[in-house]
């Protein structure tokens, strides 16, 4: 019998590699053993994107957020699906609340600052990209990131999810 761990990390490397199908299917199976995963369904989320389902990729990092409010990758990527539907204001809005919960993540900086340029607000533009260059400089010149509590809480569950 295959693990729960196993299967979850297949369907990573399948989603790495591009096979959706195979991804989804291994997402699937691992959701109905563990149904309140919400890093799980932002992964299943990212599929989705992939194909490209927004509706049912939108659906999915709303679940993720269900069970975890403060997972900024599904934070993250609902704001970058309301930049794609046009929806601005609400993108601004997924990708502040990103970084009021992580603000040395560089991505949602990053996309924020995407979203003040095409707004013509070019102050909070060079502000945003800044930030963002030089959290991932940061990342790049001092891979160990510090602890924070969030990351400590983060290693934890994950580790009791894979002792299962």
């Amino acid at each position: 019998m295959i693990s729960i761990k196993s299967i979850y990390e297949k369907a990573i490397k399948h989603l790495e590699v591009g096979e959706l199908d195979e991804a989804e299917e291994a997402l699937q199976l691992y959701l109905r053993d563990n149904p309140s995963d919400a890093m799980a369904y932002n992964k299943l989320g990212v599929v989705f994107v992939k194909r490209p389902n927004r509706s049912e990729a939108k659906r999915c990092f709303q679940e993720a957020l269900k069970y975890d409010v403060k997972l900024v990758p599904a934070l993250n990527n609902l704001g970058n699906i309301a930049r794609e539907e046009g929806e601005l204001e609400q993108a601004i809005e997924y990708y502040r609340k990103a970084i009021l919960i992580d603000p040395d993540y560089p991505l949602p900086h990053n996309n924020l600052s995407v979203i003040y340029k095409q707004l013509g607000r070019y102050k909070d533009f060079v502000r945003e990209i800044k930030t963002a260059k030089r959290l991932e400089n940061r990342n790049v010149l001092q891979p160990k990131k510090k602890q924070t509590m969030w990351s400590l809480l983060a290693r934890i569950w994950t580790k009791k999810r894979d002792e299962r």
